[in-house]
């Protein structure tokens, strides 16, 4: 058994979106030997039962997966769980759908006071109180550094209740925000901020097809994610220069990342969360097999 086997809770699941011809989403139930084929398996393509076999190759080991040319998807899990700071995808979401709605608007601009600054990811925290910012610089910060003070900015820029409705109103039905950034007390109360792989692989695959706010307004947020600075676990373990549009996540034993990548024969949604403090090398190794799979090699 493998060092992921023992240290790490790998928790996946999946769902399709946009494919011309859709094809259902896949349970993948454990298998007595890595490579056996089940129901679940025998009708995909050859590449796509070897990334199978990857995924299911390792119990507990739970990934998911989605072909974004074909639709195709893998879980075993669907479990809800902490997001960590995964739940920055849905607020980068809604304050796009802010934008388009015209209720955002992209010259608005925010000052950092004691009452946004927070510790944690991100530089804002070290920029002197009454630091001007555009939204395009929050917005940003946010995803690319994770920065926590960009995110509280937005939480009571667009409200808490909102974003909640937003999530549930478009079919995340596992993420809840239910405290800002370093709220130490919320977490001791037991408020903590949820999401799963399916939510945040459905955002990522209406991301990459148009279909989350709008094809301009997805292409825009896609560029942000492919600026991504903490590429530790999924952008680890492909070849060099491999574009990868992700999120991670971290927070006490939480280590998650998700998103897109991009390879010269196809490309697919990768997420994958874990407990337990899961070494980032384990993490990568998994992605290097799922990518190696992918492509045949």
């Amino acid at each position: 058994m493998s060092l992921l086997s023992k240290t790490c809770a790998l928790l996946l699941t999946g769902s399709l979106l946009g494919a011309a011809a859709p094809v259902g989403t896949r349970f993948l139930p454990p298998s007595a030997a890595p490579g056996t084929a089940t129901a679940a398996t025998t009708s995909l393509s050859p590449r796509l039962q070897r990334v199978a076999s990857v995924i299911r190759g390792d119990a507990p080991r739970s990934v998911y997966f989605a072909d974004l040319k074909t639709g195709t998807g893998f879980f075993q899990h669907d479990q809800q769980l902490s997001s960590a700071s995964m739940i920055k995808v849905f607020i980068l979401a809604k304050a796009y759908d802010e934008i388009r709605t015209g209720n955002l608007s992209r010259e608005e601009t925010f000052v950092l006071s004691k009452d946004n600054v927070v510790s944690g990811s991100g530089d804002l925290q070290y920029e002197p109180l009454g630091t001007k910012l555009s939204l395009k610089q929050v917005l940003e910060a946010m995803i690319v550094e994770s920065d926590n003070t960009a995110t509280n900015i937005l939480i009571d820029r667009l409200g808490m209740d909102a974003i909640n409705a937003y999530m549930q109103g478009h079919g995340y039905s596992k993420s809840v925000l239910r405290r800002k950034m370093m709220d130490y007390d919320a977490i001791a109360a037991g408020r903590d901020n949820l999401t799963s792989v399916k939510d945040v692989g459905l955002l990522f695959k209406r991301l990459y097809r148009g279909q989350c706010v709008s094809p301009e307004l997805d292409a825009e947020m896609l560029a942000i994610y492919k600026k991504q600075t903490d590429n530790d676990k999924i952008p680890a373990g492909v070849p060099k220069g491999t574009i990868v549009a992700h999120k991670t996540g971290e927070v006490n034993d939480v280590r998650h990342d998700g998103g897109i990548v991009y390879t010269p024969k196809g490309d697919y949604v990768l997420c994958i969360f874990t407990t337990g403090y899961c070494p980032y090398s384990e993490m990568a190794g998994l992605s290097g097999r799922i990518y190696q799979a992918f492509l045949g090699e």
